[in-house]
């Protein structure tokens, strides 16, 4: 296994152009369509995660990840998203849980399980309360960000063969190519928040959208938060690939429609409320 240091040495001195950066990502895209159609990962979106980690390996170590990697990284992916069910009090299946962690645990990942699920409960036992002002906002969405982060690291640790988590979680804030990744993680999760919103207002649960006790000022927060993760990271290895940049940039684009229509709806529904009140109240 290689420590961090040692990879972004080896990022730093073969940095790949645009033109093969794009070329090995339009091959790992292709390797990764039958994921679409596989039982494990469940999400389009997950499928996606792999095939950018694919891309980030390949560029790196001028080989794919094998077969057996991809699938340990698509049961990882689910295995998350049901522990985070659990947490925001969603429904759970409890034999799906265990079947997904008996998988991994023959696999040899007890440890990155054991390690990712105490870093959650500890992430999740300082959870924010709903509902406050703009300093809220803010507490809202580090916690967001931070569990994106735990999520994003132990995937990429295991996708990279790092030897521990600290480096993974190194990674999302030193490397350009992980840190754009988190970038698009959380965009995708701005734009989870804002269709959720209804939802999440009614379970309690801290989101962009219900941080704030006014949902326009809400939105105007998310709105700079989404500019502020559309920013293409630049670390010490440099900017990121040029196919993680364009999606990135897409993603980010894709995000900001979303707002603006949350907040044109938002509008529409205050005016009509005015407008309801003016008319009860006319004699």
């Amino acid at each position: 296994m290689l420590c961090l240091t040692e990879i972004e040495r080896r990022v730093t001195a073969a940095r790949p152009g645009p033109i093969r950066a794009s070329l090995v990502s339009v091959t790992c895209f292709l390797r990764g369509l039958p994921l679409f159609f596989c039982a494990a990962p469940r999400t389009p979106l997950r499928v996606l995660c792999i095939i950018a980690l694919d891309t980030i390996h390949v560029l790196r170590y001028a080989h794919p990840l094998s077969t057996k990697k991809r699938s340990e990284l698509a049961t990882f992916l689910d295995f998350q998203a049901c522990t985070n069910a659990a947490w925001d009090r969603k429904d759970l299946c409890v034999v799906e849980y265990q079947r997904l962690r008996q998988q991994l645990e023959k696999a040899g990942l007890r440890l990155w399980i054991d390690e990712y699920v105490t870093r959650l409960s500890e992430l999740e036992a300082r959870r924010p309360p709903i509902g406050g002002d703009q300093w809220r906002f803010e507490e809202v969405r580090l916690y967001r960000e931070a569990v994106a982060r735990l999520s994003l690291a132990t995937i990429t640790a295991i996708a990279l063969n790092s030897a521990r988590l600290e480096d993974g979680i190194r990674a999302t804030h030193d490397d350009s190519d992980v840190a754009t990744l988190l970038c698009m993680a959380m965009q995708c999760q701005i734009i989870d928040d804002v269709i959720d919103y209804k939802k999440d207002l009614s379970a309690g649960l801290p989101s962009f959208l219900t941080a704030s006790a006014s949902l326009s000022q809400a939105l105007a927060l998310t709105a700079e938060a989404g500019r502020f993760y559309a920013a293409s990271p630049r670390r010490s290895t440099g900017s990121a690939v040029c196919p993680l940049r364009t999606a990135l940039h897409v993603l980010s684009a894709v995000t900001t429609l979303v707002e603006r229509i949350a907040q044109t709806v938002c509008r529409v529904s205050v005016v009509r409320g005015v407008a309801f009140l003016r008319g009860r109240s006319r004699p």
